[in-house]
């Protein structure tokens, strides 16, 4: 990819997210999921997106590091603009608002945006003044001289101009590529041989960081191909191996503190005389997050920062490459929804899912996973969200993912929790997501807890309703041979009560001076629970003005 594709491409991302948001905060969105790799939702929770903001446009605190990110966009509908220090000298001016508790008082307390208010509220910086202030600055434009001169005198500041961002920035091809030979050069002679047998020689050697980002592939992920996890994100991993990479000293190290990296390819040849080595048509199938970390952070390699690294000869079909990257994967920790993927409720959820529905429906329930061939996925983590949606009546707790897999596994998946009920979640989900443009307030429509908010406002107008209640409990005949009349009940239903939501929501709007907390009211079990007794209120006296409002009869005429 080259830099005039990448700036058409990013354009293209972004405006895809500006939807619902300004252009400058789809901006930061699409720099907070490609660059700093947060979780979609965590990255939406982090955006200010009004006026008088003070110049911070997001905030994101790093528990584990103990660090406050505080972010400014600048986006130019215009390719090749230059951005002066003006704009960065006014940033950084910003930090004054968080240097003690007490003026992060007198912010609170200013006229600034009630927006930002609520996010330094809901973060609770007052207590964390003893954190690290980090401001990051990212812009489309290309710093001039003036800028780069100011960013290297400011400490705890990053600065990303298109140039930065296009170096850093990878993603996912839709292809895979077969790489020509490529030649590596060793740290030294030392290695270790190890042939399993004549097909499939082993050996671990020492190279430099610097060689292994010659690897073809790194920036569109098709090296990892092979590799079932690929990057996952600014993990704590992640954070400790550029942490490494920043501070030089530790480059020599850095051989002892890391596991490695493990290569398979259809061709080694080894020229020990002059410490070099050749490799043809390879992936990285281990050491994912540490290439990306690598590349991502080349400008600060040096030749001291030395990898151990295992090149296995093999037919990249064979199944011995299966089994190493399962094997090599697993040494790492993994998360509980990991732990859960292999117990026996998600084997037959699986199982059933397939069975039921002719193999058309994956139930994805480890990553990974071969998805080609079927009509519809559901992740497991994504049924949990569903169920505690509609049948726990929980969506305020849906952004919990850890919580759905960890102390709330046992009440989400029980032995009652069908496949056709997780499935009628789904197309009530899908219904609400498909057709939130109906909503006046842009600002939810794409927001994950809000669309399980109104999944689960669904579920609860179903259950007003004899017929309601019977699809609720014994959804299979409807979700397997009236799914189309189904769908279109739902979403005249739908239809029905976005007044209603609509009104609700602005009366809220209206008692909170013009601004509606939906990233902190969302996850407010108090509030679902006002507003939707006031909703269900509503829907009574629609049902009592004209029996055809009645979801039985809805259905009926649908």
């Amino acid at each position: 990819m080259n830099k005039r594709i990448f700036q058409t491409r990013m354009r293209e991302e972004v405006f895809g997210y500006s939807k619902s948001i300004s252009i400058s905060s789809a901006f930061l969105l699409w720099f907070l999921l490609n660059i700093f790799h947060l979780e979609k939702e965590d990255a939406i929770d982090c955006i200010c997106d009004q006026p008088n903001d003070k110049g911070i446009d997001g905030i994101f605190i790093d528990e584990d590091e103990e660090i406050i990110y505080l972010f400014q966009s600048k986006y130019s509908p215009k390719d090749g603009q230059i951005q002066g220090d003006n704009d960065l000298r006014n940033f950084i001016g910003a930090r004054e608002w968080f240097k003690n508790e007490s003026a992060i008082t007198n912010l609170l307390n200013s006229t600034a945006c009630e927006e930002l208010k609520s996010l330094i509220t809901s973060l609770k910086i007052s207590e964390k003044t003893n954190y690290k202030l980090v401001s990051v600055f990212l812009t489309n434009k290309e710093f001039n001289k003036h800028s780069s001169e100011y960013i290297n005198a400011v400490n705890d500041f990053e600065a990303y101009d298109i140039e930065l961002l296009f170096q850093n920035y990878t993603y996912f091809s839709d292809d895979e590529n077969i790489f020509p030979e490529i030649d590596l050069y060793l740290a030294n002679k030392s290695r270790i041989q190890y042939d399993l047998s004549e097909e499939n020689p082993t050996r671990v050697y020492a190279i430099s960081a610097k060689q292994l980002i010659k690897l073809e592939g790194i920036q569109d992920r098709t090296l990892f191909y092979k590799n079932v996890r690929y990057g996952v994100g600014n993990t704590r991993v992640n954070k400790s191996i550029k942490e490494t990479i920043n501070i030089t000293d530790e480059h020599e190290n850095f051989f002892l503190y890391h596991n490695g990296i493990t290569i398979i390819c259809e061709k080694l040849v080894e020229n020990l005389d002059r410490n070099k080595i050749s490799i043809e048509k390879y992936a990285v199938i281990n050491g994912c997050q540490s290439m990306l970390s690598f590349f991502e952070n080349r400008n600060k390699l040096s030749n001291n920062l030395i990898v151990l690294v295992k090149i296995i000869q093999t037919n990249l079909t064979s199944p011995l490459v299966g089994n190493v990257t399962y094997y090599a994967n697993n040494q790492n920790s993994i998360g509980l929804k990991d732990l859960h993927s292999l117990d026996s409720i998600q084997r037959v959820l699986q199982k059933k899912f397939k069975e039921t529905f002719d193999n058309k429906v994956l139930y994805k329930r480890k990553r990974g996973e071969e998805v080609e061939g079927f009509e519809e996925v559901i992740a497991s983590d994504f049924a949990a969200q569903l169920i505690s949606s509609v049948y726990l009546n929980e969506p305020y707790r849906t952004h919990l993912k850890q919580e759905l897999f960890g102390s709330s596994y046992s009440r989400i998946f029980t032995r009652k929790m069908t496949v056709e009920k997780i499935y009628l979640a789904k197309i009530i989900y899908e219904v609400v997501e498909k057709n939130a443009a109906f909503l006046k307030v842009e600002s939810i429509r794409n927001y994950g807890l809000a669309l399980f908010f109104f999944s689960y406002l669904i579920s609860q107008l179903l259950d007003q309703d004899e017929l309601g209640r019977e699809i609720l409990d014994e959804p299979r005949e409807f979700v397997l041979n009236s799914k189309i009349k189904l769908e279109n009940s739902l979403l005249n239903l739908w239809k029905i009560m976005i007044p209603e939501i609509n009104y609700q929501i602005n009366q809220r709007i209206l008692e909170n001076n013009g601004f509606f907390d939906y990233k902190n009211l969302f996850k407010n079990a108090q509030f679902i629970k006002d507003i939707s007794d006031d909703l269900l209120r509503d829907y009574e006296r629609l049902v009592l003005r004209d029996d055809n409002n009645k979801f039985s009869e809805i259905y009926k005429n649908s």
